[in-house]
């Protein structure tokens, strides 16, 4: 077998010619073996049961220690072959927190990040569907939006009676 990674190669049964592959392959090749299986409804949507996995997709963490946690994917490193969510994190030994590396095989995407033009062309969804899926993405934006106005709210009215209950103890 060469040194050089080639196009042309089908399969092995040899795992070290399979790790080879996988060490050697391009970055254009990279993202397709980062995909990720799809959640029952995304699934029937997009007419697919794996997409390559990007920034901003939301995720569920199906096996592992972190198991039925869920957050955005964070980032993706392409020469480990592993995925960052936001949320998920652990403590080393000196006491820092630091990001998980997980298995995109223990992975289930559960929303997309739909900004992308060319990956909504290239699943061909309809004008509704992305209408939808616009209206369902501002729709949670104000729920957001209102979750952080009423802690807003709640922190301010706090503030007011703590600052006059010291008034009334200064007089």
């Amino acid at each position: 077998m060469s040194q050089k990674w080639k196009k042309s190669w089908k399969s092995s049964k040899n795992p070290s010619k399979q790790r080879k592959y996988r060490a050697n392959a391009p970055y254009h090749l990279r993202k397709k073996f980062l995909s990720i299986t799809l959640s029952d409804e995304l699934e029937e949507k997009m007419g697919t049961s794996s997409i390559p996995v990007r920034t901003g997709d939301k995720a569920e963490i199906m096996r592992g220690d972190y198991e039925g946690l869920s957050g955005t994917v964070d980032r993706v490193d392409y020469t480990n072959y592993k995925v960052y969510l936001n949320n998920i994190e652990r403590e080393r030994v000196d006491g820092t927190e630091t990001k998980v590396a997980l298995d995109p095989s223990k992975l289930r995407l559960v929303k997309l990040e739909l900004e992308d033009t060319k990956r909504i062309e290239k699943y061909e969804l309809s004008e509704i569907e992305k209408e939808a899926i616009k209206a369902e993405k501002e729709d949670n934006e104000e729920v957001e939006e209102k979750k952080s106005e009423s802690e807003n709210q709640d922190g301010t009215d706090e503030d007011e009676e703590d600052n006059s209950k010291k008034e009334e103890g200064d007089k």
